[in-house]
């Protein structure tokens, strides 16, 4: 099989134009596609820890922390301390945040809507079906690789 044949690539190829169309869509908001993930991601899950996104997303702490950080600087997220641990921050988004996500949400729709313009409604619904079950088989494949990473006791 060639390379150019491999279903990898081709679905390498579509992130990177996902990717560059969410940075052109989001451009105007002055927030980048990975900033975008992590707010919303913030947004339907706070109160959160930068741990909990960092699992949520299969990042470093590294690479969280510098969204955060980033997020934080636009002053689109806050994060606070819990009263049971001290050391342990929660973020949630703050109202700008909130604001800017629905700002980035309906550009995002029309960008989806124009990329997506080559499938009918129908393609759509089945490509979206297909990819939520490779995910799904991979993580739960990836979940059971780390629990048998784990000894029992």
């Amino acid at each position: 099989m060639s390379v150019s044949a491999r279903t990898f690539f081709y679905i390498q190829q579509v992130e990177q134009l996902i990717r560059r169309r969410l940075d052109e869509c989001l451009l105007a908001i002055d927030i980048t596609a990975g900033q975008y993930m992590v707010l919303n991601l913030i947004a339907h899950h706070e109160p959160v820890s930068s741990a909990d996104l960092a699992r949520k997303t299969m990042m470093t702490a590294q690479s969280m922390g510098e969204f955060i950080r980033a997020l934080e600087a636009k002053k689109l997220i806050e994060r606070q301390s819990t009263e049971l641990n001290k050391r342990t921050m929660l973020i949630s988004s703050t109202a700008a945040g909130r604001k800017v996500l629905i700002r980035c949400e309906s550009k995002i729709d029309e960008a989806e809507r124009d990329f997506f313009s080559c499938l009918n409604g129908e393609d759509v619904a089945s490509l979206r079906i297909l990819m939520s079950r490779v995910r799904s088989a991979q993580l739960g494949k990836h979940a059971k690789e780390g629990d048998s990473a784990t000894p029992s006791s």
